[in-house]
């Protein structure tokens, strides 16, 4: 024992062991993310990302209605992982360590090497148990520069004024910033937190630091939208926004921002109840405990990730996402805390050689229990078919959001493999573009989804630009989706089939060329007549 004890003492106490064990325990765990099916938004950045690859133009060769950073992963993912499901959704396990370890980092710096484990480890555990839609997002995958600017900017803040490292983390802070505006505007209220942060640390405008951060947001920020100009995409791109803004007005009214953010809450409730009460925990130890001001920075990233919430008006769960990072960071510094308090009662009149191995079991004890939520959210359901009990139909069963079942996605892509061929086009009139990534079909006009050809805060010249391009296109069979009744995405009480009924020259079209061959689910299979 002499000669393994040692060693073991080495290993645990090496910076970064904890780190790592964090990194791959969540990482394993996580793994049947990448058996996913796609979401609605997903199957719209995938079919962006595979255009892209294919030498095309976010918005003018696809149309979507988010900021760009979120398709040239997309298309990353495609270019180096190849055409299929599993490429894209790799994209979580392949950046979310970045976050978890910068969490760590921020985690260590304000408490210790446990605080730091816990906070990654409650991060990646609730990250990978969002439900299929939610994940693979921007506003998910954004939580890897928003970790990564917070750390920056800790360290910026931390270091002497105007020091050569207080400058140069300040340059890497703006760098980070102008990358993550790009994912979203509201993200602003981030970046403005990290500034009131540092005036606040520094009792002063730190001018060189401020310069710096500057700077580096023009190089990254600046750079984006002068290729976006060259590209010739910032026209779509104001449309976008124009449209963005009329769709989040509609939360505006009161009721409707109650409703939405009350399900909102009630649906964070179900899978963050632990770190939300962690956080209360927190907030309400910090009228006790002083000597807590290193913490500032965190409850400003949260009051700056309400901000994003709120202003956005929906209440979506991918819309509470940029809060999970301070939340995790919260409950893991009342977990140290609850357990220093414990181990500190029991071994009063201990030795503190026996308090340390002690705690750390208690961590690993509470960090065992929080991966159990984990591997029960993405192994359970996928041992059945890993181990031939069930099929893939069977597993996709699984998931379902609102009128979208992906078990349903795959019986239509199945039906149409036997009758198209990869490379094929196909129309969607509804907002179920994963079908298209699937089969490895191309939409066959830009419009991949129903409502920028329905809500009235688009171009009502669009409708017309489609049915034009579905002329020469001429796609073997069309989609025509039921019940996906979406009024916040199209601002009618109507699914497809009946708005389709208002687009004269779409169904015009649809009638003169096509007949309806059978119907799987909510989806109507039309048939180009021969």
């Amino acid at each position: 024992m002499a000669f393994i004890m040692p060693p073991m003492k080495r290993l645990f106490n090496a910076s970064w062991f904890w780190p790592l064990l964090v990194i791959v325990v969540v990482i394993v765990a996580a793994l049947p993310v990448v058996l996913y099916p796609l979401g609605r938004d997903q199957g719209m950045y995938a079919n962006i990302g595979r255009s892209i690859v294919d030498g095309g133009l976010p918005y003018i060769s696809m149309w979507d209605i988010k900021p760009p950073p979120i398709y040239y992963l997309y298309a990353s993912a495609i270019a180096l992982l190849g055409h299929s499901v599993g490429a894209v959704r790799a994209l979580d396990l392949l950046l979310m360590p970045i976050a978890l370890l910068a969490t760590y980092l921020l985690g260590r710096r304000l408490g210790n090497r446990r605080t730091g484990a816990l906070a990654a480890l409650f991060l990646g555990v609730f990250y990978f148990s969002e439900s299929f839609e939610n994940l693979t997002q921007s506003d998910s995958l954004a939580l890897v520069p928003t970790t990564l600017a917070a750390w920056n900017a800790y360290l910026a803040a931390t270091h002497p004024r105007a020091s050569r490292r207080a400058i140069i983390y300040s340059l890497l802070t703006g760098l980070l910033c102008g990358v993550l505006l790009w994912f979203k505007q509201y993200y602003l209220f981030f970046v403005l937190a990290l500034v009131i942060h540092q005036i606040w640390q520094r009792r002063a405008l730190p001018l060189k630091e401020a310069f710096a951060f500057a700077v580096g947001g023009l190089l990254t920020g600046g750079t984006i939208l002068l290729i976006f100009a060259a590209q010739g995409i910032l026209d779509e791109m104001l449309i976008v926004a124009q449209g963005t803004a009329a769709y989040n007005a509609q939360g505006y009214a009161l009721n409707e921002f109650l409703f939405g953010m009350g399900n909102g809450l009630m649906s964070r409730g179900l899978r963050w109840s632990p770190v939300m009460i962690g956080t209360v925990v927190w907030l309400l130890l910090a009228f006790f405990r002083r000597g807590r001001t290193d913490w500032r920075l965190i409850w400003l990233w949260m009051l700056a990730a309400l901000g994003f919430l709120l202003i956005q008006a929906k209440g979506f769960d991918t819309h509470w996402i940029p809060l999970l990072p301070p939340m995790c960071l919260f409950t893991a510094d009342v977990v140290e805390w609850i357990i220093g308090r414990l181990v500190g009662t029991q071994h009063a009149a201990s030795g503190a050689q026996s308090i340390v191995p002690l705690q750390t079991a208690l961590t690993f004890m509470v960090g065992a229990g929080a991966l159990i939520i984990l591997i029960a959210n993405t192994w359970g359901p996928a041992l059945p078919w890993l181990t031939g009990n069930a099929t893939q139909h069977d597993y996709y069963e699984n998931f379902v959001a609102g009128d979208l079942r992906a078990a349903e996605s795959l019986d239509v892509v199945q039906y149409l493999q036997e009758r198209l061929a990869p490379g094929d086009s196909i129309f969607i009139y509804g907002f179920r573009p994963e079908v298209a990534f699937m089969g490895q079909w191309r939409p066959a006009t830009r419009f991949q989804a129903q409502f920028p050809l329905v809500a009235p805060w688009y171009p009502a010249s669009w409708r017309e630009e489609n049915v034009g391009l579905l002329w020469g296109a001429m796609p073997p069979y069309v989609l025509i989706l039921q019940s996906d009744y979406m009024p916040w995405v199209t601002n009618y009480d109507m699914d497809s089939h009946q708005l389709l009924q208002d687009d004269v020259e779409l169904n015009n079209w649809l009638m003169a060329n096509y007949e309806r061959e059978t119907m799987i689910g909510n989806f109507f299979v039309w048939r180009k007549r021969t």
